[in-house]
């Protein structure tokens, strides 16, 4: 099928592009518009919204396809959505969303034919709001390319994201070293942490998931209700155990403890960290279990084929 994909590109979570890989990988055709770029300064972007939304409905009027994607579909001007809804005979138009959002979505949400949101907790809270446009449950995923070569792992998690309050309260709470890689933990170098604040580069953080004992995952409590991100499959594609906090999405895409490893508190997580340590041919057992499981369960187009079924 030929599909329309619509976001931010050079973002730090790389969802347009690794949706755009998966996609083209399972043989569909996939034509990419950006709506923001990482690079561009925001004022110079707002300026160009209107003429850059008029080109891009232009060209997805010319390549006609069977499906709008919009990544992080409430943060798309709404210039663009209102350009694309219009649009005579067009492509269903649907928006993923991943972050929080309040009532000024209700616009966006208007325009859209199906809303996807990968926290169960944005769709209730769609549908608490009245929002328009039907809203269904479709988690992240993994993009199912060529994994890094097996190698030796160094003994130690690694967590790969931006510092929040909320994840330097944890962090400073692990009694074992932590290798962390991201921006915003500057402040965090003079502790027993082996701390790289700076963004690690998206071709890089599969490797860093290769070459650990084991992925930690942090929500952001910024963005998320109850959902999982992208940390929760990603390290899976190495056979990389996810030790995460406990989430209301977790056990509806994966069995704990034998495919995640999950933890409630930070007693839990230091007693975690320790048995990992301890006994590492176990958590890659884990590991395995969860590779295993993202391949069958939780890739782009698994997340596609439900999608299409919604509409």
């Amino acid at each position: 099928m030929k599909i329309f994909l619509i976001g931010k590109t050079g973002g730090v979570t790389h969802w347009l592009e690794d949706a755009a890989t998966a996609f083209r990988a399972a043989g569909h055709k996939v034509r990419v518009g950006a709506v923001r770029r990482a690079w561009l300064n925001l004022a110079i972007e707002s300026a160009l919204a209107e003429p850059l939304a008029a080109s891009m409905a232009a060209a997805v009027a010319r390549v006609s396809p069977d499906l709008i994607l919009v990544i992080g579909g409430f943060h798309a001007p709404t210039v663009f959505l209102e350009r694309l809804a219009a649009l005579p005979g067009r492509a269903p138009l649907v928006g993923w969303v991943g972050d929080r959002f309040d009532e000024t979505a209700s616009r966006a949400a208007g325009l859209y034919d199906l809303v996807a949101y990968t926290d169960s907790g944005l769709a209730a809270r769609h549908a608490e709001l009245g929002l328009a446009s039907t809203a269904i449950f479709l988690p992240h995923a993994a993009n199912a390319g060529p994994a890094p070569p097996a190698g030796p792992r160094t003994p130690r998690m690694v967590f790969v994201g931006n510092a929040t309050p909320g994840r330097r309260a944890v962090l400073r709470r692990i009694d074992s070293p932590v290798a962390v890689y991201g921006p915003g933990w500057a402040s965090e170098r003079g502790s027993h942490h082996d701390v790289h604040p700076a963004r690690a580069p998206h071709r890089e953080v599969a490797e860093l998931y290769a070459r650990h004992l084991a992925a930690l995952n942090l929500r952001n409590e910024l963005n998320v209700l109850g959902g999982l991100n992208q940390r929760s499959f990603d390290p899976c594609l190495s056979a990389t155990p996810v030790v995460t906090d406990d989430q209301p999405d977790l056990d509806l895409c994966f069995d704990r403890d034998s495919e995640v490893l999950v933890w409630r508190d930070t007693d839990a997580l230091n007693a975690l960290y320790d048995r990992i340590l301890r006994f590492p041919a176990e958590a890659a057992r884990v590991g395995e279990a969860g590779r295993r499981r993202v391949l069958a369960d939780h890739t782009f187009e698994r997340r596609l084929a439900t999608l299409m079924r919604a509409l």
